[in-house]
């Protein structure tokens, strides 16, 4: 066995998990030591930290590698946010057709608000909000939703209730941006333009970058473990969490997931269903989420899935060690070779425009 496996909190065990109760177990687990070694090679290949847990959510089986270890969440902390919505509207207090109004200090650097609306000035509803924070991993709308379910503190006291204990949710996107890139001291949030942010984080020295992102990737606010993760994952799969319709709804967003097409899905066959949710810094890359097994899987079911890196030498790299970790846990479990990558299509050639 190698050194990471004996150095680090590599797990190979058959738990009877208290969110598994009520669900029918199989007779036994399956043996997960090939799949430990498999897990073994592609990690001691990868360069930076890699932390995965893997959960088959339908026997218990659970393998993991730095399972205990804390990695920054990046955006996958927009979960718990969603979470945190979905309860309160399943509990009455708020509901998805509320309007919330963006304006100019609501606007985050990156994605699909910002790019149409960059100086605000425009009116969502909660359930507008939820979509685009999962499905395009909108940062404005995750801002937004935190703001709207009373910020940081609820959302973590909810993980707490809810016994998740290394799930850390502190800061609004906008603040984690700004210390991530080395602006230590933003004006107050009402002055924070989209035109602003650019500006600050464009004069950071490449020193004071560097220091930041090591902060970054050390600090335990908005963080988790792999272990945590992937149980938040089974238990959601599992309806512990949510009533039916917002574990559907929730379900059926990740599944719709936009962003990380490189990653747990690389590798798997195109018609594999799975719901996940990315977290992406230019030090991290994460991809955690739910696979659907096919119905003729040597064990099927569900795995729930976490993978963190982070200090990889760049992306592509981190990526592909998500994407040869997933592929390894789906050719496992269905006992089939993975087929072979798909071959991105040629693009149409260009019609001349007549004049």
């Amino acid at each position: 066995m190698s050194r990471i496996f004996r150095d680090r909190s590599s797990r190979l065990v058959l738990l009877l998990l208290p969110w598994i109760a009520g669900v029918r177990l199989f007779a036994s687990g399956p043996d997960l030591s090939i799949l430990e070694q498999t897990f073994d090679r592609i990690i001691s290949r990868a360069r930076g930290q890699v932390g995965v847990s893997l959960i088959h959510v339908e026997s218990g089986a659970t393998l993991a590698v730095r399972g205990d270890q804390r990695f920054p969440m990046a955006s996958v902390y927009k979960l718990p946010i969603a979470l945190e919505l979905l309860t309160q509207v399943s509990q009455g207090t708020l509901a998805l057709n509320r309007t919330v109004m963006l304006g100019p200090s609501d606007i985050r650097a990156c994605c699909l608000l910002s790019r149409r609306h960059p100086r605000g000035g425009v009116t969502i509803t909660a359930g507008e909000l939820l979509e685009l924070m999962i499905v395009e991993s909108d940062n404005t709308a995750s801002d937004a939703v935190l703001k709207l379910v009373g910020g940081p503190a609820v959302v973590e006291r909810r993980m707490r209730a809810l016994g998740f204990n290394a799930i850390n949710v502190n800061r609004y996107e906008g603040d984690i941006n700004f210390e991530m890139t080395g602006v230590l001291h933003p004006p107050p949030q009402p002055e924070w333009t989209l035109e602003l942010q650019y500006r600050l984080i464009s004069e950071v020295t490449p020193e004071a970058l560097r220091d930041a992102r090591a902060r970054y990737t050390s600090d335990a606010r908005d963080s988790s473990t792999p272990d945590e993760m992937a149980r938040f994952l089974g238990r959601l799969q599992l309806g512990n969490l949510l009533p039916p319709p917002y574990t559907d709804l929730l379900l059926d967003q990740m599944a719709r997931a936009k962003t990380g097409p490189r990653r747990l899905k690389a590798l798997l066959p195109p018609d594999t269903i799975v719901a996940h949710k990315t977290g992406t810094t230019d030090v991290v890359i994460n991809d955690v989420g739910l696979i659907t097994l096919p119905a003729d899987a040597a064990v099927g079911g569900h795995l729930a899935l976490a993978v963190f890196v982070t200090n990889g030498p760049h992306a592509g790299a981190m990526q592909q060690t998500i994407a040869q970790l997933s592929g390894a846990a789906f050719e496992f479990f269905t006992g089939k070779p993975l087929p072979p990558p798909q071959k991105p299509k040629a693009a149409a050639p260009k019609k001349k425009r007549r004049r």
